[in-house]
């Protein structure tokens, strides 16, 4: 029995050009989109994750999808700022579905399912499965938009959305309260508003996509899937305050504005976080492994974090001086000035040399890896097993 392959794109805004440069380390830069999806059997995303995919599905080379994450005309084209500055929320919802029709005008204004129906799986010869998440606002509950059926008399229905590739997309990057000033709304679906995934848990949709790949009928020990992510801050607590070090978490004070902007950043932080593990859980941990291989979820994501030195204190990462490694730390996950994404973009290229850690499944509360791996090298070598 063959493997069924997922390929799991986390939410973070510009912070999606990280997956980019994981594509184009393991494909080339030249590439194609569909090229990529071939490989898998299904592909979900949410929020930037979802825009990263949308330009996988519209076939666009991964050279120029990251080079769109790079360009300053293109992310204003998304993120609109808005006119009365400085403001929370800062961009017009309005005008990102105007940005992503732009950006996708080949399959854009696709349906969902006929957006996917064309790219077929190497392996199998079916169309991939494609599932984007989001967050209906007015029923307050999780909403996925797949390209088809996901049903059975044992899970009750799961319909294939009649709504457009950049519909979906658009639903899935609307991250409120801080960001965007409004609900998704579309006209394929007139009257509905949506919120980003992240807001139902789903901002690393790994769980999600595991999930559905159980109810279309496949064998948990028979998945095996490839989770990026989009950066994540993981600091070690301060021994003291102020912190000795820009490698310390500090201790925050508590307010009800900077609880209501912690709140709803939240979103991007431990849901996501947990999800790896639970996905790990669901798709029966490591027995039938090939050593060291320790699970048939393989999660790439660049920390900012700091690494133990020979003398088993905490330390900067090679490449990354105290200036730049606190502004990656506090960057937001917007981040539309050049000079932010140059940030993202440095830090991705030292994850990908291996002088930044990766983010493992699972860590202790000393930052030390318990499952998973603590490079993006080892998570390459761990994916070419568990895929085969």
């Amino acid at each position: 029995m063959s493997k069924y392959r997922v390929l799991a794109l986390d939410g973070g805004g510009s912070w999606a050009l990280i997956q980019a440069m994981a594509l184009i380390d393991q494909y080339g830069g030249d590439a194609t989109g569909h090229e990529v999806l071939r490989e898998f059997d299904m592909a979900a995303a949410n929020s930037g994750g979802s825009v990263v995919l949308g330009c996988l599905v519209e076939n666009m080379k991964l050279g120029d999808i990251l080079a769109f994450f790079l360009s300053e005309e293109k992310r204003k084209s998304v993120f609109v700022e808005k006119l009365h500055l400085p403001s929370t929320p800062k961009y017009v919802a309005a005008d990102k579905l105007k940005g992503l029709l732009a950006a996708l005008p080949q399959r854009g204004s696709w349906f969902l399912p006929e957006a996917a129906r064309d790219i077929r799986v190497a392996s199998t010869g079916q169309p991939i499965h494609l599932l984007i998440t989001s967050f209906d606002y007015d029923r307050n509950k999780g909403r996925f938009f797949r390209s088809k059926s996901a049903s059975g008399a044992a899970w009750g229905d799961g319909d294939p959305a009649q709504v457009r590739l950049a519909d979906a997309i658009h639903a899935s990057s609307d991250a409120p309260v801080l960001f965007f000033d409004k609900p998704a709304q579309f006209p394929s679906e007139p009257g509905k508003r949506y919120w980003d995934g992240g807001i139902s848990g789903c901002n690393n949709p790994v769980l999600a996509a595991v999930t559905e790949a159980v109810v279309l009928g496949h064998a948990p020990d028979r998945i095996a899937a490839l989770s990026i992510g989009t950066g994540t801050v993981c600091l070690p607590l301060s021994p003291a305050d102020p912190p000795p070090a820009v490698f310390y978490a500090p201790r925050e004070k508590s307010c009800y504005l900077h609880d209501v902007k912690k709140l709803a950043g939240a979103i991007v932080d431990d849901p996501p976080d947990a999800a790896s593990f639970i996905a790990h859980v669901l798709t029966g941990g490591p027995p039938g492994l090939p050593a060291p291989v320790d699970s048939r979820i393989v999660r790439m994501n660049p920390m900012v974090s700091p690494v133990r030195n020979s003398a088993g204190e905490w330390d900067l990462p090679d490449g990354l001086h105290a200036g730049a490694f606190q502004k990656l730390a506090n960057l937001a996950m917007d981040a539309v000035a050049q000079a932010d994404v140059d940030a993202i973009q440095l830090l991705a290229s030292l994850w990908l040399q291996d002088f930044v850690r990766n983010q493992p499944i699972r860590m202790d509360a000393d930052l030390k890896k318990e499952l998973g791996q603590d490079l993006y090298g080892e998570a390459m070598t761990a994916w070419r097993a568990v895929s085969r």
